[in-house]
């Protein structure tokens, strides 16, 4: 389960890695977790920007109550289960990000690429309409971890390459190829390093949820 990420880097990084929309303008944080507003990018006449509600309320609910259960969307079986099988069908999204954080074993840690480069993490989303508002959101798609984070027992996300952008994205592709798609991160990509619990604390956002703290970990504990 993944339930906290952060997108800390300038708008000017995001834009030169994906080549999106240069009217991008996103909503920096050290500290997402569900229930927050953060940034989407959907396939809508052209690849658009969007700021969304982590965690899904799907497009059949009576009412415009979300309580974040579905921030999360487990890759296996993701297509047959009633809330996801529409959107990853018909509305995918990629969901930018620096870093992510997990927690094993009562620690926390920040997860990222060894190069520090920009993520893009596979999401579904949603909209549903009452009173004439839209309300969009989205959950991440998880899978079972690579080799890299194996060791943190906990799903990792489904982060996709500059390649497969375009057609994750498109309401046309298959949905053999989007299936495709989800699977681990190739190896010897990722590290991860041990933060203060404070993470875990609402309204916790700012650099310092990046610093890395003294561990008993060794060498050998990294991956």
């Amino acid at each position: 389960m993944i339930d906290r990420y952060s997108l800390s880097v300038s708008a000017d990084k995001i834009l030169k890695q994906s080549s999106k929309n240069a009217d991008f303008k996103h909503i920096r944080s050290f500290n997402i977790n569900p229930l927050q507003k953060a940034s989407i990018f959907i396939e809508d006449g052209g690849i658009k920007h969007r700021h969304a509600v982590w965690g899904l309320l799907p497009h059949f609910s009576k009412e415009l109550v979300n309580r974040g259960n579905l921030f999360n969307a487990y890759s296996e079986g993701i297509s047959s289960k009633p809330s996801y099988r529409i959107p990853i069908r018909q509305r995918r999204c990629l969901i930018p990000a620096d870093s992510y954080y997990v927690q094993s074993e009562n620690q926390w840690y920040r997860v990222l690429r060894r190069d520090r480069s920009v993520l893009f993490f596979a999401g579904i989303y949603d909209t549903i309409v009452l009173d004439d508002n839209e309300y969009i959101s989205f959950s991440l798609v998880t899978i079972a971890p690579n080799r890299d984070l194996i060791s943190l027992k906990k799903e990792m996300p489904v982060t996709l390459t500059d390649e497969v952008f375009n057609a994750w994205l498109s309401p046309e592709t298959s949905l053999k190829t989007v299936l495709s798609y989800l699977k681990p991160s190739e190896n010897y990509q990722w590290i991860y390093y041990p933060i203060s619990n404070a993470v875990a604390t609402d309204g916790h956002n700012g650099p310092d949820v990046h610093d890395e703290i003294q561990s008993e970990r060794t060498l050998f504990d990294l991956v």
